[in-house]
Order: structure tokens, then sequence, then C-alpha cells
């Protein structure tokens, strides 16, 4: 019989040993059971992850969140971007967010808003509509402020003028 592999314990000396246990992650009140590889000690209740261990609870925390808050999941982002056929870049440029917020969508580092997942769905559906987007390009700040300002200029005008 082959012996178990062990490391020591750095609370309480002990033993801990690598092995799956039975865990929950929980988000706003959902849970979702995982089984969670660690090292568990034998002697107290410490346990260590690593980096490995760690990605199980991400995953199912990523699972949970995306569920209760009905956005996309990373992988999701990244599976619609290429079927439009955008770049990274493109799709910040064209859809919101900016020239890096895609590849923190599809990295895990920042989530999606409702909005844009909303936003996403919708192009999944219809492709199509991509192209009525590029079409009509969002206005730029500076150029919307100085139509405001001629607006209310004509408007005072207008008023004077009676």
């Amino acid at each position: 019989m082959k012996k178990k592999k062990t490391i020591l314990c750095h609370t309480c000396g002990g033993n801990m040993v690598r092995d799956t246990r039975s865990d929950t992650a929980t988000y706003k009140g959902r849970e979702l059971a995982i089984q969670q590889p660690g090292w568990y000690c034998r002697d107290c209740d410490e346990v260590v992850f690593d980096a490995d261990d760690a990605a199980v609870v991400e995953s199912a925390f990523v699972k949970l969140k995306t569920e209760v808050d009905n956005i996309l999941p990373p992988s999701e982002v990244q599976r619609i971007r290429r079927k439009l056929g955008l770049s990274q870049r493109q799709a910040g440029a064209l859809l919101g967010g900016g020239p890096r917020s895609f590849q923190k969508y599809e990295s895990g580092t920042d989530w999606v808003t409702k909005a844009m997942a909303n936003l996403l769905r919708l192009l999944d559906h219809d492709p199509r509509l991509l192209r009525k987007l590029s079409r009509n390009p969002p206005d730029s700040g500076p150029a919307t402020r100085r139509r405001r300002s001629t607006l209310r200029a004509d408007r005072q005008a207008s008023a004077a003028n009676g």
C-alpha cells in the first residue's frame, strides 16, 4: 500500500494530506456544492489551497454570479465577440467600454454590465444588428456639448425675440 504524501501544518505542526472534500460556494444567498481539493490537516481544521485548488472556488463563484446577476461568463463574451468577427479592441470601441474592456471581460478580471450582457445577447441572436451599430457611431462628448450649447443659445435668442 502506497503511503499518502503529507506536508507539515504551519498552524499545529501536524500532518496535512492532499484530499478533496465537499464544500459550498455562496453568492447573494445562493449556494453551489463543490468538491474542493486542497491540503487538509489531520489534527486541526487548517486547510491550504494552491492556485489550482482556488480555481475550483473561483469557477463556482463565476457560475453563481452569472446566474444570479443574469450576466455573461467570460467564455460567452469571448464566443460572441469572435462570432461577430471583432477583435477585443474593435468590440470595445464599437460596443463601448474602451480599448481594453473586452480583454478584461474575457480574462475574468472585470465583469460585463447587465446592459453589455443584453447587447451581446442581442448581437448573438442577430449579428446583422452589428452593421447598424457600425453605420451609426455614437456622438463624441465635446461635439455633443457644442450642439447643446448652440441649441441653448438658439432657444435664448428665440425667447428674446419673442
